[in-house]
């Protein structure tokens, strides 16, 4: 689970600043839009002034500047302060003529005639430069003093009121994508369960009428063959089941108070019963201060994780092993249980993946399947640390701190 919130966290993470990143690109691009398309480049009003001179009781623009003037499409005009023009270049016909101030007013804050102008405030006067019609939208805008205030406080708290959507919408619908998903995959594995309950108990039934009616040695034999192989079927089918109710959290596990050896002594005596092989020796070892000990857990859990664990011993040693289980208190009168064999154990590699506190939501688990990675679920539901080591005479041992 830790590591399924991890990869959902990262998913989150990776969302929003795809989002961020998306909307600066965007911002990026209207920028680069505006700077390409804004190609509308007016002569400088203090390029033209310097370049204005009186010649003969009128005004005149160097040859140069005139040029540039002309290759930009535009024309300039220098208005007195009676609203006479001094001096023109390249002026449409139509806008020769006197203004009046309010023909100022208008043309210096919109249009004049439809042309796009800018005016500037020069020594000689008022210096008109305009250029070609349906080239340049001009609008201007005007906002009260306590608007702009306003905007600059509630500015802010929109920005992070947007941020906070941004980021509780998409936790919100990822969360109930997950949510969904996890019932519907919990739901089929506990439909499937329920299905081949029946025709594997059937199976087992048969297996065990042919075994006990039968003197062949080869059919009891093949008929014990057949009821191994479906009671590890039934394992594995509520090993999944209840490995999908752990880490997605729909399973209603109550803790109680138990004897912890009674326990021990019910759980070894049950894979005894289903063993029946000479090749496995079973022992229990426990403190004699322990025997009255009681423990509050979940019975059915951790029963599970050591059968799981037994199981485990007999069948990753084919060829037969010693399995030991012993209860003893450390110094810090901490309750340890520990399950070990003296069989061929794991690889080094395996057993270091084996201790990381991400191996039971792993994906992959191996040749040892849902059993060990059960095992550490459950002691990661009743807070228990949990530790594989190697045997010393070979084999693989868990050690449990139960409390």
């Amino acid at each position: 689970m830790k590591r399924k919130m991890g990869k959902r966290l990262q998913l989150f993470v990776g969302i929003v600043l795809l989002t961020i990143l998306l909307l600066f690109t965007d911002l990026l691009i209207c920028g680069i839009v505006v700077f390409k398309s804004n190609s509308v480049d007016y002569q400088g009003p203090q390029e033209i002034v310097t370049h204005l001179s009186v010649k003969n009781g009128s005004y005149q623009l160097d040859e140069k500047e005139t040029e540039s003037l002309l290759q930009r499409r535009q024309f300039a005009m220098l208005l007195s302060e009676d609203g006479n023009i001094l001096w023109s270049e390249a002026l449409p016909e139509e806008l020769r003529k006197n203004y009046t101030l309010q023909d100022v007013a208008k043309f210096t804050r919109y249009y004049l005639e439809d042309y796009p102008v800018r005016t500037y405030v020069v020594e000689q006067g008022l210096l008109v430069i305009g250029g070609p019609k349906d080239q340049v939208w001009k609008y201007t805008l005007e906002f009260d003093l306590t608007l702009m205030k306003n905007l600059s406080k509630i500015l802010p708290l929109l920005f992070l009121s947007n941020i906070l959507v941004l980021v509780a919408v998409p936790t919100w619908i990822q969360k109930r994508r997950a949510k969904q998903k996890e019932e519907e995959r919990t739901e089929w594995i506990a439909g499937v369960s329920h299905d081949i309950r029946t025709p594997l108990a059937i199976v087992l039934g048969n297996a065990e009428i042919i075994a006990g009616s039968t003197k062949e040695t080869e059919l009891r034999q093949r008929a014990k063959a057949i009821e191994t192989q479906g009671i590890r079927l039934r394992r594995l089918v509520e090993n999944l089941n209840l490995s999908s109710k752990l880490e997605f959290g729909s399973g209603k596990f109550e803790k109680k108070k138990v004897r912890i050896s009674r326990f021990l002594r019910k759980t070894l005596t049950e894979i005894m019963n289903q063993t029946e092989d000479e090749r496995y020796q079973f022992s229990l070892e426990m403190d004699g201060s322990l025997q009255d000990l009681e423990l509050w857990f979940n019975e059915d859990l951790v029963e599970r994780a050591v059968m799981n664990l037994l199981h485990n011993s007999i069948q990753h040693n084919k060829d037969g092993c010693r399995i030991d289980m012993r209860l003893y208190q450390d110094q810090k009168k901490h309750a340890i249980l520990e399950i070990g064999d003296n069989g061929k154990g794991v690889s080094k590699e395996f057993l270091g993946r084996l201790n990381r506190r991400s191996y039971e939501w792993e994906s992959g688990t191996g040749q040892h399947g849902l059993g060990l990675k059960i095992v550490k679920q459950v002691a990661d539901w009743h807070r228990w640390n949990i530790s594989f080591t190697e045997n010393e005479g070979g084999g693989l041992v868990c050690t449990m701190r139960m409390r």
